[in-house]
């Protein structure tokens, strides 16, 4: 007879706040100090996690920007977030005015017309082609510029549609030129050219803006049955079923991008959540910890110090090897016994396991063996609340919260997976490993008696909860009853959601690529200046050309596959070719002693194939490297992006 799982109340949360409070004595306990910004901290702050360093540098060394100058560094952006940027460009110019004593700005007496009451440029008219937005191309900002040198050359205008005009002014030249004029709406319809002249007209098309009205993530509802995010979940949490709709140019996973483009990921990420919040007229502050944690050991480390450590260990490490550990061990021994995380283990068994684990761990002589299941699950609990820094990190651990006040399921998701991208790698790989453990717990209930709610209730306070918010009295704050049914439903949606919160949605892509590719037409462009200097004529205003035209046209790539004997080929793209076809043309069918490897007569020892783990990589071009999904259409991926080069990898170490 099966049994179910307890019933949907608090009564878990306040155990474990309890369990918590009093497992804490106080001997070792360091009070957190969380910092609320001074006056103009969080905006220099803000502006430089969005990768404007340039923008605070000017303004900290007492230059004031003009609306063109700004309009030109946010070219790239929607209106909302370029109206998120200007807002904090102007706080920051004001605080550093103030500051300034003997210098009175008319700005601080008179008060500057809102950003939607700003002047507007004209809306274009409706041509007999059906062209209603002309979308004009200006020299982006590049995160890494520690000079203004494109402030005074860009300008952009909005238009009614939200979409914003963007367009170059050349300062030895009067008037506006024109790169390209573009149908409106035209973000997320990749349509693959059908003739080699279409494809030749394609890569003179500058690639469309994005608007207000495509940040979304691309998911879809669904019934239970064909979830595939809630397999083995029963409907006892009240939260829709959805799907990722799958992308003609593939899903982008968060492990699929290189460091560098996730950096430029996060940029964006930071300024379409603050848009995302500003419209939800949600207020949260960045806070930054004070307490600095221990410099060795297991406990009270901070999570990059554990990694620093563990990597002189094993390079390619992503989370900390003991909490690594800790979750495996929980996931091959622990998941079937009841009441797991909720049942708090012995107290005099943990305090030997901590000092077991910290004086025998690296050395290589702990053992799990004699570990018990509620023991092991104690200690990966307080691993996670004594972290120095929250595994959410000070930054936005008040934003996570802040998602239960957004009404919109979707929203409410597009926000967490902006915050996830937000993470620091080590944070989110570690909080992605313990998701994957609680799932498989949820999927064991019937057994363990811990369903998707219970879990959610008992994980909260151990997220949510920092070491200056436990009560080392008996006492209880008001606004932990008040974050005790939001912060467990977060935790839940957490767990519930986490393959979708773990992609990186299509719009980020698109405006990365696009900020990517007005970078190369600024550094063309300032190298047919010289030229021009030169008197050097030659190719002066051409725009950057495709290197292999010939093979474009045709719709052909070259593959790379450095590591296999086969290391070049050109392949033939059609409308249905997808990165998992490609990969397929230099696998071997005929597999011996399980390796896809053969004797091949023409070539001396052992022919080697393309492994079952092998991927396809887009590297170059208007991205710096992306693991393509299998499903990506190439055809329109190489429209996108017809200078990259095509590199086969495997996963897998031979």
């Amino acid at each position: 007879m099966s049994r179910t799982p307890r019933s949907n109340s608090y009564e878990d949360y306040w155990k474990e706040f309890k369990d918590i409070a009093s497992s804490t004595d106080g001997e070792n306990e360091e009070e957190e100090i969380t910092k609320t910004p001074d006056e103009g901290e969080e905006e220099i702050s803000w502006l430089k996690d969005a990768g404007y360093d340039f923008v605070v540098n000017y303004i900290t060394g007492g230059r004031e920007l003009t609306d063109e100058e700004i309009q030109g560094f946010t070219a790239t952006l929607t209106t909302s977030q370029a109206a998120v940027v200007r807002r904090r460009v102007n706080s920051l110019s004001a605080t550093i005015r103030s500051k300034q004593k003997h210098k009175v700005d008319v700005r601080d007496i008179f008060p500057q017309p809102s950003d939607d009451q700003s002047p507007r440029s004209p809306v274009p008219q409706t041509t007999s082609d059906g062209i209603d937005d002309i979308n004009l191309l200006a020299v982006p900002r590049r995160h890494t510029d520690k000079r203004l040198p494109s402030l005074s050359r860009g300008r952009g205008e909005y238009s009614m549609s939200g979409r914003r005009n963007e367009v170059f002014k050349d300062p030895e030249e009067s008037g506006i030129e024109t790169l390209s004029v573009q149908q409106k709406g035209t973000f997320n319809k990749h349509m693959v050219p059908d003739t080699p002249d279409d494809r030749r007209r394609s890569v003179m098309t500058a690639m469309p803006s994005i608007s207000d009205e495509d940040i979304e993530l691309c998911i879809e509802e669904t019934a239970p049955k064909n979830s595939m995010q809630n397999a083995g979940l029963e409907k006892e949490d009240n939260l829709p079923n959805f799907n990722i709709v799958p992308d003609r140019l593939g899903v982008t996973m968060v492990t699929d991008l290189s460091l560098e483009d996730m950096n430029q990921i996060k940029s964006l990420a930071l300024i379409e959540l603050t848009a995302l919040f500003e419209r939800h007229h949600i207020i949260y502050h960045r806070r930054k910890g004070k307490k600095k944690g221990r410099d060795h050991g297991i406990f009270g480390v901070p999570l990059h110090t554990l990694m620093e450590q563990d990597q002189k260990i094993r390079p390619n490490q992503t989370v900390p090897m003991v909490f690594e550990d800790m979750a495996k061990f929980m996931e091959h021994h622990c998941l079937e016994q009841e009441g797991i995380l909720r049942i708090p283990g012995s107290a005099s068994r943990i305090k030997q396991l901590r000092k077991d684990l910290e004086d025998k761990f690296y050395s290589g002589t702990f053992s799990w063996v004699n570990v018990l299941p509620h023991d092991a699950a104690a200690l990966l609990k307080q691993f996670l609340r004594e972290l120095p820094h929250p595994l959410l990190t000070h930054e936005y651990i008040e934003a996570f919260a802040q998602v239960e006040n957004i009404q919109d399921k979707k929203q409410q998701l597009l926000v967490l997976n902006l915050l996830i991208l937000l993470l620091p790698p080590v944070n989110r790989n570690t909080l992605k490993m313990l998701l994957e453990l609680l799932l498989k717990i949820t999927q064991k209930r019937r057994t363990n008696l811990m369903g998707l709610s219970n879990v959610s209730m008992i994980m909260a306070p151990n997220l949510f909860l920092s070491p200056s918010s436990r009560s080392k009295t008996k006492g209880v704050r008001e606004m932990e009853i008040s974050m005790a049914a939001g912060t467990s439903n977060i935790v839940m949606m957490l767990i519930k959601y986490q393959d979708i919160l773990w992609t990186v949605p299509s719009f980020l892509i698109q405006q990365m690529r696009h900020q990517n590719e007005l970078e190369m037409q600024k550094k063309n462009r300032e190298k047919s200046i010289m030229k021009f200097l030169r008197k050097d004529k030659a190719d002066v205003y051409k725009k950057p050309a495709v290197i292999n035209e010939g093979d474009f046209e045709e719709g052909v790539i070259r593959v790379l596959a450095p590591s296999l004997t086969k290391s070049c080929a050109a392949v033939k793209l059609t409308d249905n070719t997808t990165a998992g076809d490609v990969v397929d043309k230099f696998r071997n069918t005929n597999f011996t002693n399980g390796r896809n490897k053969k004797k091949d007569n023409n070539v001396q020892g052992v022919a080697n194939f393309a492994e079952k783990d092998a991927r396809l990589y887009e590297v170059g071009g208007n991205i710096g490297e992306r693991r393509l999904d299998p499903r990506t259409n190439m055809l329109a991926l190489y429209q996108l992006n017809p200078n990259a080069e095509w590199v086969i990898r495997s996963e897998s170490v031979d």
